[in-house]
């Protein structure tokens, strides 16, 4: 990622971070104060306008295939050389670690493709698979995909020159946590740990069983 676009997701993390916490200095003394993890967690969970990408075997996937479930989606492209294979294999070693612990039965693994033009569906059925079995990897039309990114504060730049085949993207590296409503619910930041991964969704989990209850 470019020096420039750094520091201005990490100026605008900052801000969020602090409306956050203001935010949270409101509500009330009987709520719950949200669990401690890597990241922040959003004091109301943000509801995501409905989209429509595609899955990596040509199937439509959309909003409704995050309800009833818990779903880590990470922001990225296939050709990126270090940051995004490291996240996803991370994003495997969690499922592992939670599988350890019989507490994944309810999650699911989403990589979103930034960059259509070169991940294809096909594309992303070739490279997904190398990570684990359950990644799902998605991609869609630039518009949608810049909606999405929008609403879930992930940032991403195109060089100039992206008529060639060869061309980084320049991006945040986040993790968005989804909840069973479809809404997001936490972001992790980086870098991204399969332990403090792991830790922090049972913290939310339970918290939300709680709740719930």
């Amino acid at each position: 990622m470019n020096q420039r676009l750094l520091l201005a997701v990490s100026a605008i993390l900052a801000l969020v971070a602090l409306g956050f916490g203001l935010v949270a200095g409101m509500r009330s003394m009987h709520e719950d104060a949200a669990p401690n993890i890597a990241g922040f967690v959003y004091p109301q969970p943000r509801k995501i306008s409905p989209f429509v990408l595609t899955a990596q075997d040509g199937s439509k996937f959309t909003l409704d295939q995050l309800r009833g479930k818990w779903t880590f989606a990470y922001f990225g492209y296939t050709y990126c050389p270090d940051v995004c294979p490291t996240t996803l294999a991370e994003l495997a070693r969690v499922q592992s670690l939670l599988e350890a612990t019989g507490t994944d039965e309810k999650t699911q693994y989403l990589f979103v493709s930034v960059d259509p033009k070169r991940d294809t569906p096909q594309h992303l059925a070739q490279y997904v698979p190398s990570f684990s079995k359950t990644l799902i990897g998605v991609t869609g039309s630039r518009a949608v995909i810049d909606k999405l990114t929008q609403e879930v504060g992930v940032a991403y730049e195109f060089p100039e020159g992206t008529d060639k085949e060869n061309y980084p993207v320049s991006h945040s590296s986040i993790v968005a946590l989804f909840d069973p409503d479809a809404r997001l619910h936490a972001i992790f930041t980086a870098p991204h740990k399969a332990e403090s991964l792991a830790v922090g969704f049972r913290k939310l989990s339970a918290r939300w069983r709680a709740s719930s209850g």
